[in-house]
């Protein structure tokens, strides 16, 4: 366990926050600058930032297991000062709204996949819009009660000296009310949303497979677009699917393990599968920008404009300096129609 928490919180989480990062500003960046904004930008604008605030969290998270694993005599002063509000609250919130949000993409899809003609009626921006506000708010206030687990509380020692220690606060005293809590908000932000998610891509897939058997030439080039964006919004659900198992897979083990709690575990493999949880949730939360750029290319098209601008005009620049000075030397040779192709030709390749 402790070389496995050297490895990931020096070697291979850091570089991949920091990619999520730059990938989920450049993701928003790009969705907020597409136009018009449709319903579906506005989930992923929503996901955009629960996935940032999440790798803003896991670097809390990393330095807190790299003060415990390199300084364990910092460790008891660092769990005390982060239990509250952070650990218990904070830190995991991003990844329990996202949780929500997916599942609303993937509602969203199937409506559009189910009810094309209908979409727009039943998915406005504005139903997009406040959902997107009244789902973080309302997973935020279902976990509160989490702020009273635990308590700090000042002890004497026998030689006189005062010292903190983490204790049960009020809700957490109250262990069956708490178990039952503990249960419900589990079910509520994790496991009901993942089924909403396999169930509604489940279906997905069953009617793009029926509609592709009797599809119409004419509407392939139509419904192109909508395809792709299913095919994108399918894969990030996935991909998060796969990612959100083995924290999931801990949860359900520690459920219907007599002896262990929301508290303390009864063996390492918990341990071992969160710390495999946290490094799959934040490549979750890192990669979602690299599915856009790859699968989409109207996102493609966005980022070249992004990163390309400076670049491209230069190209452009000096493109058509070219094009002007061997347009100059045969003007007198050219007929109406080579100024046409040669015209057509520069422009393609100052455009590629």
């Amino acid at each position: 366990m402790d070389i496995l928490q050297k490895i990931l919180a020096c070697g291979i989480i850091p570089p991949m926050s920091a990619f999520g990062i730059v990938g989920n500003i450049l993701a928003l960046i790009i969705l907020i600058r597409r136009k018009p904004i449709n319903s579906t930008t506005v989930v992923l604008i929503a996901i955009a930032i629960a996935d940032l605030a999440f790798i803003v969290t896991t670097f809390v998270t990393l330095a807190t297991l790299l003060i415990k694993v390199f300084y364990p005599e910092n460790a008891k002063e660092v769990s005390v000062k982060t239990i509250i509000p952070f650990s218990v609250y904070l830190g995991p919130l991003p990844g329990r709204i996202s949780n929500w949000l997916v599942a609303l993409v993937s509602l969203e899809r199937l409506i559009a996949v189910t009810r094309p003609f209908k979409v727009k009626q039943i998915c406005t921006k504005k139903i997009m819009i406040v959902l997107s506000i009244v789902l973080p708010l309302s997973v935020a206030v279902l976990t509160s009660p989490k702020l009273w687990l635990y308590e700090i509380k000042d002890v004497t020692l026998p030689d006189g000296n005062t010292t903190k220690i983490i204790a049960l606060g009020f809700i957490g005293r109250q262990k069956q009310l708490f178990e039952v809590y503990y249960l419900v908000s589990e079910t509520l932000l994790r496991f009901v949303p993942m089924g909403v998610i396999i169930v509604s891509n489940t279906i997905i897939i069953f009617v793009i497979c029926i509609q592709a058997k009797w599809r119409r030439q004419k509407q392939n080039h139509a419904m192109g677009k909508q395809r792709q964006i299913t095919k994108t919004l399918f894969t990030i659900t996935c991909i998060f699917i796969v990612c959100l198992l083995p924290s999931t897979i801990s949860r359900l083990m520690v459920l219907f393990d007599p002896n262990s709690n929301h508290v303390k575990y009864s063996s390492n493999v918990y341990s071992l599968l969160s710390l495999i949880g946290l490094l799959t949730e934040t490549t979750n939360s890192s990669i979602n920008f690299v599915i856009y750029v790859t699968m989409n290319s109207a996102y493609r098209q966005q980022l070249y404009l992004i990163c390309g601008k400076r670049c491209g005009n230069k190209t452009i620049s000096k493109f058509a300096s070219a094009a002007n000075m061997k347009r100059s030397s045969r003007a007198t040779d050219l007929s109406v129609t080579d100024l046409t192709s040669t015209s057509t030709e520069d422009t393609e390749v100052v455009h590629m």
